[in-house]
C-alpha cells in the first residue's frame, strides 16, 4: 500500500481525501508516508506533489529544480482535456494552429492568478512557451492572446464574479488535420438568460481531475521515472504570467 500524507487547507484538502478514496492501492497517513502533497514550497525529503503552483515564488522554485517535486498542473488532468491531448499526441488532430479557452467563474477571484491553468494548456498543446504576448485587462476580466513559434495562437478569455453560481468552461483546439472541443458540461453547454449564464459542470469531475493527477504522481514514484510534468514547466508560466501583467 502507498502512503500519501496531506498538508492541504480545506477545501482544496477535501478534494484530495475524496480522490485518495477512489485508489484501492493508496492510503491516507498522518505519519510514516511514502510522498507528501502539500501547498507550502520546503526542501522536499519525500517526493512531494505541490499544490497550486501558482502561487509559488519564481526564483524560490527554480532552486528547487531537481528536487523530488511535481507541480500540480491540474487542468492537463481534467476528464474532459485528456482526450484531447491524446488525439493530439497521437496526430489525429495535426500540427496545433489555433486553442481558444473560456473561463468564466461565479466566484470573485484575480482573472490572472486564476489563467494559471489555462496559459499551461496552451503551453502544453503547443510544446512551448510563446513568443508573443498581448492582452486586455478590466476589473475580473483578462482577455490573453498568445502567439507560438510555429505560428500557432492561444486565445484564453477569463472572467470572475460573474451573475449566478456555475463555473464554465469550454476549449476548442484546431489543428492541420482535425479539431478537438472539450465539453464537460452534459450537453448542457452555455444557457445565456436575463440573469446568470448556467452551465453544468458535474461536481465529480473535480474530483476525478486530482485523482488522475495523483495517479500519475504515484506512478512516477514507483516507476522511478520522471512526471510528466515539472517545475520547468511552472517557471514557463509564470514567466508568461509575468509578460501578461507588463503587456
Amino acid at each position: 500500500m502507498f502512503k500519501i500524507q496531506v498538508h492541504v487547507a480545506s477545501p482544496r484538502r477535501t478534494l484530495y481525501l475524496d480522490a485518495i478514496a477512489r485508489m484501492p492501492e493508496v492510503e491516507l497517513v498522518e505519519e510514516g508516508a511514502d510522498a507528501l502533497v502539500t501547498d507550502t514550497v520546503g526542501d522536499p525529503s519525500l517526493p512531494t506533489l505541490l499544490d497550486a503552483p501558482e502561487e509559488g515564488d519564481p526564483t524560490r522554485l527554480s532552486t528547487l529544480e531537481g528536487a523530488p517535486l511535481m507541480p500540480a498542473h491540474e487542468w492537463r488532468f481534467a476528464p474532459n482535456v485528456i482526450p484531447v491531448q491524446e488525439s493530439r499526441s497521437q496526430g489525429q488532430l495535426g500540427e496545433p494552429g489555433l486553442l481558444r479557452i473560456h473561463y468564466w467563474l461565479a466566484q470573485k477571484k484575480c482573472p490572472r492568478t486564476v489563467s494559471f491553468h489555462q496559459i499551461d494548456l496552451a503551453h502544453w498543446f503547443f510544446s512551448s512557451p510563446p513568443d508573443s504576448v498581448y492582452c486586455h485587462a478590466c476589473q475580473d476580466y483578462l482577455l490573453i492572446h498568445l502567439g507560438y513559434p510555429d505560428g500557432g495562437m492561444a486565445l484564453v478569455d477569463v472572467a470572475t464574479d460573474r451573475p449566478g453560481t456555475t463555473d464554465y468552461h469550454s476549449m476548442h483546439l484546431i489543428g492541420s488535420g482535425g479539431a478537438a472541443y472539450a465539453d464537460d458540461h452534459e450537453n448542457t453547454h452555455l444557457l445565456l438568460g436575463k440573469a446568470e449564464a448556467t452551465a453544468l459542470i458535474q461536481p465529480v469531475n473535480a474530483i476525478l481531475t486530482i485523482q488522475n493527477m495523483l495517479e500519475e504522481f504515484v506512478a512516477g514514484i514507483r516507476e522511478s521515472r520522471p512526471w510528466s510534468v515539472n517545475l520547468q514547466d511552472t517557471l514557463h508560466v509564470l514567466a508568461t504570467l509575468k509578460e501578461v501583467s507588463h503587456a
